[in-house]
């Protein structure tokens, strides 16, 4: 009887150990992909934080400058790990006209969907455009930022082919947000800056 019971048990030890080894990969593999979603998650996230504060700033603003506008962006968005990214601002006025825009970051092809002339009207969608009773003084920051999401360092080998594109809109506190002479010739306010 012992013997057989000590058979048994090695028999189901071993098997054990097959059954191990063969699930092992596949619970190994499940854990990388749900490892990538995260990844693909928390990259979303911090840049839904990081254009949410770029508004928000920018909200509060009367007047900004290049160097205004560089110290800003080098405290909203590090260097390391932001991978090819576009960053879209502008300023749009409330019956859907673009006051300026300006672009930034390492690749300016991402996304440029919204991405039109000073004077045109806004192509995406805002939270209180009006064009027949909108009011020219009164105006919204549009900050969207995208990056390639084949730039994500995945685990489980799970790619991202198309974009992450975040946008955060804030209305401007103050009218609409001036300019200094070298953004508004960078944004096509050539006649505003000599004033």
């Amino acid at each position: 009887m012992n013997n057989l019971l000590r058979r048994l048990w090695r028999q189901q030890h071993g098997s054990l150990a097959v059954e191990t080894a063969l699930a092992l990969p596949i619970v190994l593999a499940a854990g990388a992909v749900l490892t990538d979603l995260i990844t693909v998650e928390l990259e979303r996230e911090h840049m839904e934080q990081r254009a949410g504060a770029i508004a928000s700033v920018l909200a509060m603003q009367s007047e900004l400058s290049r160097q205004g506008l560089s110290g800003l962006l080098a405290a909203s968005i590090p260097d390391e790990n932001t991978g090819s990214y576009q960053l879209n601002i502008a300023n749009v006025r409330q019956n859907g006209q673009v006051y300026w825009q300006l672009l930034r970051g390492n690749n300016t092809g991402i996304c440029t969907d919204n991405v039109v002339p000073t004077g045109s009207t806004w192509p995406g969608e805002l939270p209180e455009v009006n064009e027949e009773s909108g009011k020219e003084n009164v105006s919204m920051i549009v900050v969207e930022l995208c990056r390639n999401g084949s730039d994500l360092t995945m685990l489980g080998g799970l790619t991202v082919k198309n974009q992450l594109k975040v946008s955060a809109i804030n209305r401007v506190t103050r009218n609409t947000l001036t300019l200094d002479a070298t953004l508004a010739a960078e944004a096509g306010l050539e006649e505003d800056a000599d004033e």
